[in-house]
């Protein structure tokens, strides 16, 4: 698995050269919103998903909450790139915007690791790509200009605004707007590229399979279902709010959720943060904890106020990968929070754990060939 920067700040040397179509993960600062905005109805909590043990004081996983995810289905072949590459040098400012080239059938010479997603990681033990550590806050510029890139594709978060001048001394720079959906995110990736084909079709197979899940959740009467999102950052207690991608994907679908998570926060910024006095304003028939990477979940478990939650109470409360429900915001956290969606709701399967990722990556290729 590439990862890390090497000796003296070098790139990870990669296997021979794989042209996948592939996915988007998100930024935090870059997460934004996606999906429609459909009234919701209420509903009874489902009843035939397995659920996260959690009698009393016990904590919620999704590991002692499923059985392992039913996607065996080994990851296809990597497919020949859609876009005729054009000799350019280009980099990837962090995974999300690796996966989005990737989906539009283009590999980044460089993939910059700021957002140290385990899901990314799982998956370029297959991709073969090259990565190197890199601090979006602290950039080093003599790092960057070391690749010689023609091409710098990135999410105008305000890290990289506020140096804009420093990249653009280094190569022509490309920023997908912050606050644009995912789908117009990756059309404006798309545009420097000669994609905007490719862009259109990966867009319309998502889309797809939203209005698709929403009629499954409909006939399983599982529509208007309340869903609450908490995760914990750096100690603070989160919640993922209505104006993100996940948020508006919810709502999309025809589900609730609880009264604080439907407002929006600023641009770019998928969650908010909450005391633990008003955790329980939080409830919900089904409680997502996404858990990976940066976002753990122990100052939460640990709350008096967690353990009286109904979701808790009832065994409703499920592990989630946070790369899919909380940063979202591309085409496969996307695809990946919808195909939780109809497992939970429709299917009484619980989410998929990370182990999931080379299963659901083969299904998102094949979704949106």
């Amino acid at each position: 698995m590439a990862s890390g920067a090497g000796i003296a700040g070098r790139p990870n040397r990669r296997r021979p050269r794989l042209v996948v179509l592939a996915v988007a993960l998100g930024l935090v600062l870059a997460a934004c919103g996606g999906g429609s905005s459909e009234s919701a109805t209420s509903s009874e909590p489902p009843a035939a998903a397995e659920a996260t043990e959690t009698p009393a004081a016990a904590e919620p996983t999704a590991e002692t909450a499923s059985e392992p995810d039913p996607s065996p289905t080994p990851a296809p072949e990597p497919t020949a790139t859609a876009v005729p590459e054009d000799g350019r040098t280009i980099i990837a400012l962090d995974e999300q915007v690796a996966f989005a080239l990737l989906s539009l059938g283009i590999e980044p010479d460089n993939v910059l690791t700021t957002l140290s997603s385990e899901t990314f990681a799982a998956l370029n033990a297959q991709l073969g790509l090259e990565t190197t550590e890199f601090v979006i806050a602290e950039p080093s510029f003599e790092l960057l200009a070391g690749f010689a890139p023609d091409l710098i594709v990135g999410i105008a978060n305000p890290f990289v605004v506020d140096s804009i001048e420093e990249y653009e001394r280094i190569a022509t720079v490309v920023l997908a707007p912050l606050d644009a959906t995912w789908q117009d995110q990756l059309r404006a990736i798309a545009v420097e590229l000669d994609a905007g084909e490719r862009a259109e079709m990966v867009i319309d197979a998502v889309d797809a399979l939203q209005a698709d899940t929403t009629t499954a959740l409909a006939a399983a009467g599982a529509d208007g279902t309340s869903v609450s999102v908490m995760t914990v950052r750096v100690g603070n207690i989160l919640a993922v709010d209505g104006g993100g991608a996940i948020g508006q994907l919810l709502a999309g679908v025809g589900l609730t959720r609880p009264e604080p998570q439907q407002v929006s926060g600023p641009p770019g910024i998928p969650f908010a943060f909450l005391s633990e006095e008003t955790v329980g304003d939080h409830d919900a028939d089904v409680l997502l904890l996404p858990r990976a990477g940066i976002f753990d979940l122990e100052p939460l478990l640990e709350s008096p106020i967690y353990q009286q939650l109904g979701a808790v109470q009832s065994g409703t409360a499920y592990d989630v990968v946070a790369d899919a429900w909380v940063l979202g915001g591309n085409a496969f956290a996307t695809y990946w929070a919808l195909q939780d969606l109809q497992d939970l709701l429709v299917d009484g399967i619980a989410p998929a754990s990370l182990d999931a990722a080379e299963g659901r990556w083969a299904a998102f290729l094949d979704r949106i060939r």
